[in-house]
């Protein structure tokens, strides 16, 4: 679950995540000449002959991109996989990410792999991109590096992580919108547009202050950028009309892990650049006061990431109502947690309020509420 930092991870910018007490658990055996996975929630086994294709949709496709990524370490291997665990599906809580690291790691158990814990994280991440998400990182190495009690800030350039302690005073719950937002399917579209968004806008940053934006453009590189030149980007544009200003290729902008982003699509360059780069200075206000114990900024600052979410787009009604109720039932600040366009709300609040925030969220929400716990990863 994401403390605070939404949508900047992809942009090489740091974010806050925490680790919960839901699971996803992975039993793995051998099988005859093929992989194959099932699930306690799931009606359909999937089997993946050796050289099958990806198939176009449906859960099993993470499977298809872990075995994707392994490759040779696949090759020729069998396996039968049950997938079982209590961490919801419904988008926002990472549950892709946990299901492709577990995969992984079960896999690479059973075939004894020589993977350290860095090499699945990384394996994890081209797998999900394998899937048609061009997601950053966050997800896969809070899941495997996170400490019980602790919140980690994680950072990209360089890598570096640290754990900063909950404090007994801080408490945290989240609830669910009524709105399901798989990342891997309904929210595809939305989550590579913001991708894209973020990409043209720090090409034209970087052109506008004479530095190297990255390949591909990160906002990370323009992170000083003004107000006056976040505000001369352009509202609503595309990708091939900013590789045009910049005298580049669009595919410069578009290319993705998987297939490429249409160029003439539209995106949001000056939206994308004002919630990334104010998140991304919201994560280092939030880090100081969750170690200071301080809950009405961190709760300030909740509040402040939940309305740049619904100027970018990323919020809906029915998070909006959630995160509005939580508020009135106690809570000390909230706002959407994951990539949004449907999907979780997190609430800050103090112990004794705890259950009053769950109760307002179930209510408002009309679906699961509940308090979470800073736990521990992949074990």
């Amino acid at each position: 679950m994401n403390l605070i930092g939404e949508h900047t991870d992809y942009s090489f910018l740091p974010v806050l995540p925490m680790a919960i007490q839901r699971s996803v658990v992975i039993a793995a055996g051998p099988a005859e000449s093929y992989v194959e996975v099932a699930s306690t929630i799931e009606e359909d086994v999937i089997r993946f002959p050796h050289g099958a294709a990806a198939p176009d949709e449906g859960w099993g496709r993470y499977l298809f991109g872990v075995l994707d990524v392994l490759g040779e370490e696949a090759a020729g291997r069998t396996a039968r996989l049950l997938v079982d665990g209590d961490l919801p599906s419904s988008g926002g809580l990472a549950s892709s990410s946990a299901l492709t690291v577990g995969l992984l790691a079960a896999l690479a158990q059973l075939w004894d792999l020589d993977l350290d814990r860095q090499e699945l994280v990384d394996l994890a991440i081209r797998a999900e991109r394998v899937v048609g998400v061009e997601s950053g990182s966050m997800d896969q190495t809070v899941i495997m590096f996170a400490r019980e009690g602790s919140a980690m800030r994680l950072d990209f350039e360089p890598p570096q992580i640290r754990h900063i302690p909950v404090p007994e005073d801080i408490a945290f719950a989240i609830g669910f919108s009524g709105q399901s937002a798989p990342k891997g399917s309904t929210v595809k579209e939305h989550y590579n547009r913001a991708v894209i968004s973020c990409r043209a806008a720090a090409s034209l940053l970087g052109a506008a202050m004479g530095v190297d934006a990255g390949v591909p453009p990160r906002l990370a590189g323009v992170r000083e950028a003004s107000d006056h030149e976040i505000d001369a980007l352009p509202e609503v544009t595309s990708a091939g009309k900013v590789a045009s200003t910049l005298a580049v290729e669009p595919i410069s902008l578009t290319t993705m892990t998987a297939g490429e982003f249409p160029s003439d699509a539209a995106i949001t360059p000056r939206r994308a650049a004002r919630h990334v780069l104010a998140e991304a200075r919201r994560v280092d206000l939030a880090e100081e006061a969750l170690a200071e114990g301080d809950g009405a900024e961190l709760g300030r600052l909740f509040d402040a990431s939940h309305s740049s979410l619904q100027e970018f787009g990323a919020s809906t009604h029915g998070l909006d109502v959630v995160v509005d109720a939580a508020r009135l039932g106690g809570a000390l600040g909230s706002r959407l947690t994951g990539a949004g366009f449907g999907g979780w709300a997190v609430a800050l609040c103090s112990p004794d309020l705890v259950a009053n925030v769950v109760e307002a969220m179930s209510v408002a929400g009309g679906g699961p509420a509940f308090p979470v716990d800073a736990s521990a990863g992949l074990s």
